[in-house]
């Protein structure tokens, strides 16, 4: 990396890395020879393929709504770092000269998936030696990790929330890919002892560090409905290690006070499924909320085998006070955009929730349970509410017993 003529230092890992230039700025950097512009927008890098030559200058550039991580190191070993992990808030850029030959990874250490390549050789492919330099750092992995694959995949229902690269359909929570490498320099941002001090902390203590554009809705795992044991938190720990980094048994040391709390006592214990199902109907949730094999697209979160991993506190949470937790996919949202025909309104908007928002379009699912596209050309407001679109009165016009019979009811749908 060239030395630019303004600098700030920063040691990762007890090594001195290349020098760094930021430029805090609100508006974009015009191209120019030998600039490579990258903007962080939508969770993405854009492009998230970049070509350049060595003495090239890779301008980052942050458009999202929240911050983001630029972190980069060499494909073919990924303990080399190239440019150690720094945060952009929304609007500052930086720059990053170039002067090495080779592939490189680039990551955003905060949200998982958000992936790119840069080359200075011409092709993203790695070379002979390169490809025989990473076949020789993989190891081989102990049981406990095909353990903790199933466990995330199955009975700790994990794969409800999260994703891990394109594997899974889990958005609740972030992707985890590549998770056990990106921990450790977030271990090191937050000033943990290590990337397993991370991982545990995001299990053990739900509320600790929650990445920006999700909401504080991880399941306690280690109490019912889910009930995972030490040994099988430090399996699925050990699994998410693997994905990226170096799997490290010893070091999960877990503090079994942590897990030895239980949910407060059921009030709603009493009530009964079968009603509860008939309260459902009367209410009108269905029009909403999809469970099982039901058809079409929820306009609200799909809530089946909802009872496999949330409890009653969760549901019951839920049901009276919806505006506490607002999961980022159910953001009730006004796009206001202009219509095709000009001759009798200048504007038009719809409402609903939207499930693209990118350079080329936006698409909002709406309460009639239509997929709205719109080209971003024409799209000219995105309001989002501060409130959630379920309603709030459930407390005032259901009576104690219907409450106690609809929570059983949902706590009931793949649950014991």
């Amino acid at each position: 990396m060239r030395t630019p003529t303004s600098v700030r230092n920063r040691r990762v890992g007890g090594i001195l890395p290349p020098l760094l230039v930021l430029l805090l700025a609100g508006g974009s950097a015009r191209p120019a020879p030998g600039r490579r512009i990258i903007e962080l927008r939508d969770i993405n890098f854009n492009p998230n393929r970049v070509e350049a030559e060595p003495g090239d200058t890779l301008v980052f550039i942050n458009k999202d709504k929240f911050e983001h991580d630029v972190y980069i190191v060499r494909a073919a070993n990924r303990n080399v770092v190239v440019f150690p992990a720094t945060t952009l808030q929304p609007g500052e850029s930086i720059e990053v000269p170039i002067d090495e030959t080779g592939v490189f990874n680039l990551y955003c250490t905060i949200h998982g998936g958000m992936t790119g390549k840069i080359t200075t050789t011409g092709s993203f492919e790695l070379s002979e030696e390169e490809k025989a330099e990473v076949a020789a750092m993989k190891e081989t992995l102990p049981p406990v990790v095909k353990e903790g694959e199933n466990l995330f995949w199955g009975a700790g229902q994990c794969f409800r929330c999260h994703s891990i690269g394109d594997r899974g359909e889990g958005t609740r929570g972030p992707n985890l890919a590549d998770i056990g490498f990106r921990a450790g320099p977030r271990a090191e941002k937050l000033g943990l002892g290590s990337a397993t001090d991370y991982l545990l902390q995001s299990i053990l203590e739900r509320d600790a560090y929650i990445v920006e554009g999700y909401t504080n809705d991880m399941a306690a795992v280690y109490q019912p409905p889910i009930d995972l044991s030490a040994g099988e938190i430090k399996a699925v720990v050990s699994y998410l290690q693997s994905q990226g980094g170096t799997v490290d048994t010893w070091a999960i040391d877990i503090d079994d006070a942590k897990l030895a709390s239980q949910p407060a006592m059921n009030p709603f214990r009493n009530g009964d499924a079968r009603r509860g199902r008939q309260v459902w109907e009367d209410m009108g949730c269905n029009s909403c909320h999809t469970i099982g094999e039901e058809e079409g697209v929820s306009p609200g979160p799909d809530l089946t085998a909802i009872g496999a991993y949330r409890n009653w506190t969760w549901i019951a949470e839920s049901l009276f006070e919806p505006n506490n937790e607002i999961g980022r996919d159910w953001v009730y949202t006004t796009v206001t955009y202009e219509p095709e025909d000009h001759r009798f309104v200048s504007e038009k908007k719809v409402e609903g929730f939207v499930r693209e928002n990118t350079e080329t379009e936006v698409q909002i699912l709406t309460m009639s349970k239509e997929i709205m596209t719109l080209p971003r050309e024409r799209v000219m407001d995105i309001k989002e509410s501060e409130t959630s679109k379920m309603p709030t009165n459930f407390g005032e016009i259901l009576t104690f017993q219907q409450s106690a019979d609809l929570i059983t009811y949902l706590l009931s749908i793949g649950g014991s």
